[in-house]
């Protein structure tokens, strides 16, 4: 009986350090290097894709040091694939081509062309060992719905802080 409840006991134990492993496995895996903080502002995100790299050594190098900032970058379509155009990151600043399958790529292409929404970069991520890009097909927001959301946001949080007193 006291055998039956110790090897219990150590299973419960062995269980807990392996979820505490594939926890910190997968944030190793999925880390974000750099966020567009003011896409989701400036943007209403329709539809989110993410995307491969073709990528120069320093170019690697200023993302996995976060020296990278998204905020400027865009994507365009040109020569029949899709670059983020205006990236700069550690002195850099190049044109960077995106992996996508073709499928993916002629989507968002066509709504570039049909519907004039803009294709913006979201994050940089890891994905195990490879740098990923989340790029977004996103429609430009008003002043007037940028002041909304500023109002909406700060009425929130003075419910929260009321709900907390």
């Amino acid at each position: 009986m006291l055998c039956h409840k110790l090897n219990k006991s150590i299973r419960l134990s062995v269980q807990i350090k392996l979820v505490n492993f594939e926890f910190l496995l997968s944030s190793w895996l999925m880390a974000i290097l750099a966020n567009n903080r003011q896409a989701r502002f400036e943007y209403e995100i329709l539809e989110s894709f993410q995307a491969g790299l073709v990528l120069s050594g320093k170019m690697v190098k200023a993302i996995r040091n976060r020296q990278v900032k998204p905020e400027g970058a865009f994507v365009v379509y040109q020569n029949n694939r899709l670059e983020i155009i205006g990236l700069e990151g550690g002195g850099v600043k190049e044109n960077v081509p995106l992996l996508l399958k073709k499928k993916e790529m002629n989507e968002i292409a066509g709504q570039i062309r049909q519907q004039g929404l803009t294709c913006i970069v979201l994050n940089f991520k890891t994905v195990g060992r490879w740098i990923k890009a989340e790029i977004a097909l996103a429609k430009g927001k008003t002043k007037r719905d940028k002041r909304e959301a500023l109002k909406r946001r700060a009425l929130d949080r003075e419910m929260a802080r009321e709900l907390k007193s």
